[in-house]
């Protein structure tokens, strides 16, 4: 007997912020609906910041929070994706930007 387990494609509503420093680690907050983590079935939801991955942090199935890696591309939109087991994407409709931290 194999054990299957359905779950529906993820919807995003909000992210924010949508620009941080290069260095990354700012917190990436996504809203939406149908957000999973059941690591027995795969699921563990990660980040798709352009071609960066990183794992996202479960709240509820509502929010993600996600940290942001570091990256030299400045200034540029790049997409924000979702994914729920890290292979299928979703892509939500909103972009992020990295700029370097203001020097006097």
């Amino acid at each position: 007997m194999v054990e299957y387990y359905y779950y529906k494609s993820p919807q995003v509503k909000k992210v924010e912020p949508l620009s941080g420093l290069t260095e990354g680690g700012t917190p990436l907050e996504i809203s939406g609906a149908w957000f999973d983590n059941k690591l027995q079935y795969g699921l563990v939801p990660h980040c798709k910041i352009g071609d960066k991955v990183v794992r996202a942090i479960f709240h509820s199935t509502v929010r993600l929070v996600c940290m942001t890696p570091p990256s030299e591309n400045t200034y540029s939109a790049l997409p924000v994706r979702i994914s729920q087991n890290g292979v299928d994407w979703v892509d939500t409709g909103f972009s992020y930007s990295y700029y370097h931290q203001a020097t006097i």
